[in-house]
């Protein structure tokens, strides 16, 4: 969009942080606007004596009415100006809450008022110049190797025929089953042949890896369970299975040598050793990192004055609760109602803590973010959008003119640079731990 100067009337409502936004854009931004949303709808229309998308402007207007295409273009171009009009404003807009008039005509300048939450205020504490105390957490060299060597080694086992012993825990066996029902009905699904199993109790259904260790191949056993309490039919019911084992075989585990560090892709162990240690350094930096961008937020937020409307706190807990919001939607369950229900107290004083320190970290970042005018190059946005679209895929390659998405990717970058700019100008006292507990 034209990035000519907007005029911009602002409005306080009589709820606080809230304001009214009269926008007026140029006329030639309406029209062109105008023109992109006719040309898209009558790329869409079967007019008699045209072919799709080349019917007349006049025709197009006469057979859906002007209104259509100026809603369908005041659509296209809202968001556009709205973050062209707060940006110049120097707004910090939480929510667009309204819009509650708009004027779009190709010959007229784009006239619209929008009602906006803006973000609360911070009064930023100090931010620079802070000693802070942080843990260092340093692996025990010896130990991170081995483990990670062994989570190697696991990761590229192979299975080898079992001859003369039974079935243990961790066996990968091929087994013939029949399941019924204690009424003698068929459990759906609940038959195969040659139906392959890694017997590890994460893996396969528990009940069966306790009643197939020790039995050896074409020996037949029946193993009874009881259905989980799930929404399915037959939650509760008990069934049995008959099962015969047709085939048994063993992890085969690589030795721990310059072929295995060569299936990895390295000239020999020690290379591996080596690269082993280096990834180790690069996680302790960065956990250390993070360890000393906490404290410092958070002794940041101590020092600031701010307060979160409990609204704000809401929708933050929405958007972390959203996969069981969107559950309770599904089975027609009230989302009010679970929130207050006394059973779910726990995780809603949770989920409130959560969306509390994300709020005042995101706002308390913002502050500094004003404070310090910190901007990136849109060079750089435009080459992270680029590379998050890319990695997204070809059927998002939409986003690349995508107004919000490239304001989220700003956004983002813009905060990470406030996050260094912190870091730079305070000091970490440390505290080194070794520890031998080594992250999964």
């Amino acid at each position: 969009m034209n990035q000519t100067a907007l005029k911009v009337i602002k409005n306080q409502k009589d709820t606080k942080n809230e304001l009214e936004l009269s926008v007026e854009a140029p006329q030639d931004v309406a029209s062109k606007a105008y023109f992109l949303a006719y040309k898209g709808i009558s790329e869409e229309l079967d007019i008699p004596g045209f072919r799709k998308g080349k019917a007349p402007i006049g025709i197009v207007e006469k057979t859906v009415g002007k209104g259509q295409i100026s809603r369908k273009a005041f659509e296209r171009i809202f968001y556009d100006v709205l973050l062209q009009a707060v940006e110049q404003e120097g707004l910090d807009v939480l929510e667009i809450k309204e819009v509650s008039s708009f004027e779009l005509l190709p010959e007229k300048p784009l006239t619209f008022k929008v009602n906006v939450e803006l973000k609360p205020e911070v009064k930023l504490g100090k931010y620079k110049k802070l000693k802070i105390k942080a843990k260092k957490i340093v692996y025990d060299k010896e130990i991170f190797i081995k483990k990670t060597l062994d989570r190697i080694v696991n990761n590229m086992f192979s299975f080898k025929p079992v001859i003369g012993r039974a079935v243990r825990q961790g066996d990968y066996v091929v087994i013939d089953f029949d399941g019924k029902f204690e009424d003698g009905t068929e459990i759906p699904g609940g038959k195969a042949e040659n139906f392959h199993a890694l017997l590890e109790k994460d893996k396969f259904l528990p009940e069966f890896v306790d009643k197939l260790v020790g039995a050896k191949i074409n020996d037949e056993r029946t193993i009874e369970i009881t259905f989980p309490n799930t929404e399915t039919p037959y939650a509760g019911k008990k069934g049995y299975f008959k099962v015969k084992i047709n085939k048994i075989e063993e992890k085969e585990l690589p030795e721990i040598n310059d072929d295995l560090a060569k299936k990895a892709g390295l000239t020999n162990l020690e290379e591996l050793k080596q690269k082993i240690e280096s990834e180790m350094i690069k996680l302790q930096d960065q956990n250390s990192k993070n360890e000393l961008e906490n404290k410092l937020v958070e002794k940041i937020i101590e020092s600031s004055e701010f307060e979160v409307p409990e609204k704000m706190i809401e929708k933050e807990i929405d958007f972390l609760l959203q996969d069981i919001k969107e559950e309770c939607s599904k089975k027609r369950h009230s989302w009010d109602s679970f929130k207050s229900d006394e059973k779910n107290k726990d995780l809603m004083a949770k989920a409130k803590e959560t969306a509390l320190k994300r709020i005042s970290i995101d706002l308390v970042l913002n502050a500094v973010v004003k404070k310090e005018a910190i901007k990136v190059p849109q060079d750089d946005v435009n080459e992270e959008t680029n590379k998050r679209v890319s990695q997204l895929g070809e059927k998002y390659k939409h986003l690349l003119n995508d107004a919000r998405f490239k304001k989220a990717v700003e956004l983002n970058l813009i905060r990470n640079k406030a996050i260094d700019f912190l870091l730079e100008n305070n000091q970490a006292d440390w505290e080194v731990e070794v520890t031998k507990i080594i992250p999964d």
